[in-house]
């Protein structure tokens, strides 16, 4: 369903690029997003961009909290170098308030990954639908939690290509207990510390086998571990991004900032293109943040200002050559 058309001009190029309002089918609720198509061929390649977790919107923002830009800032670029771009906002995000459960166990269940993944192939189908994309050169890009969507229905969608950026190659329970890690251990008192680590293995491998939250948990854990999180939980713990890699004939791309303090550079991004083999390309971006901007030191989160373009500069000579 189309809503409104708006017209814009590409920031630093010459090429008008039509931004279309779009509504498509997700479960449960109309999903909301953007389709920006260039002047140019009668059909051109595209990129689905997928965002972080969270309620992160189509720009790859949470506001107020957080304004990073980056789904915002890429898919601009791309538009300028002749793709076709879908962004859309993520079932969390607080547009979709009035359709969210107001039961518990129901919320838990509306925010699965499995309606998470059936959102992207809904948008995937979307995006290949439109006239002016060439259905045969589809790329799927994800940033963070999107990247493990994108890698999870690679094999499955088979897009020409992935875009990896902040991905995880590490489980979700690897990942969140080295998150945890420092927290837990700057805890003083040898009982409680011993008792939050206790429960946050218990949390997990429940989680593992069932979407379900074992009882008795630290009230410490909770804004993490909850009966509204349990499903994604489970999701998240299900999934195994080398398996899914392995899975996946096509081309991939593979990011990830050196002083990303998210997602390691190498521990993630190394082994995640190398479990593609030779049809993975890695690229790490030096003095970079999980977001792909530049810091000066890993603790600073880097939100602020552009996209890193060693990044810009390396994903087009990859899209270059697949699309030669």
């Amino acid at each position: 369903m189309i809503e409104v058309l708006v017209l814009t001009l590409a920031i630093g190029t010459n090429t008008q690029i039509t931004d279309t309002e779009v509504s498509f089918p997700g479960v449960g609720l109309e999903l909301k997003g953007v389709l920006s198509v260039p002047e140019g061929k009668a059909t051109m390649p595209a990129v689905l961009l997928l965002p972080g977790s969270g309620p992160t919107d189509r720009d790859g923002n949470q506001p107020p909290q957080i304004t990073t830009n980056i789904l915002k800032d890429i898919g601009g670029f791309l538009n300028s170098e002749g793709f076709v771009t879908l962004r859309f906002d993520k079932r969390p995000v607080h547009r979709y308030a009035d359709h969210w459960p107001k039961d518990i166990a129901k919320i838990s269940e509306f925010f699965s990954v499995e309606n998470h993944l059936a959102d992207v192939e809904s948008a995937y189908k979307f995006l290949a639908d439109q006239k002016s994309v060439d259905s045969k050169s589809i790329y799927i890009l994800g940033h963070s939690e999107g990247g493990i969507f994108a890698n999870a229905l690679g094999a499955k969608l088979n897009p020409k290509g992935l875009i990896l950026l902040g991905t995880p190659a590490r489980t979700m329970d690897v990942i969140i207990r080295e998150q945890l890690a420092a927290n837990i251990a700057a805890i003083q008192d040898t009982a409680l510390r011993t008792r939050i680590q206790d429960d946050l293995d218990l949390a997990i491998m429940t989680l593992k086998e069932k979407p379900e939250i074992p009882e008795g948990l630290h009230p410490g854990l909770a804004t993490l571990f909850n009966p509204s999180t349990a499903h994604i939980w489970h999701g998240y713990f299900s999934i195994d991004p080398i398996a899914k890699a392995k899975a996946y004939k096509g081309k991939v791309f593979v990011s990830n900032g050196e002083k990303d303090v998210q997602v390691s550079a190498e521990r993630d991004a190394k082994p995640l293109a190398d479990a593609f083999g030779d049809r993975g390309t890695l690229y790490i971006a030096p003095e970079t943040s999980h977001n792909f901007k530049h810091v000066d030191k890993p603790t600073d989160l880097g939100f602020a200002g552009p996209v890193v373009p060693g990044l810009l500069e390396n994903l087009k000579a990859w899209l270059k050559k697949q699309e030669s």
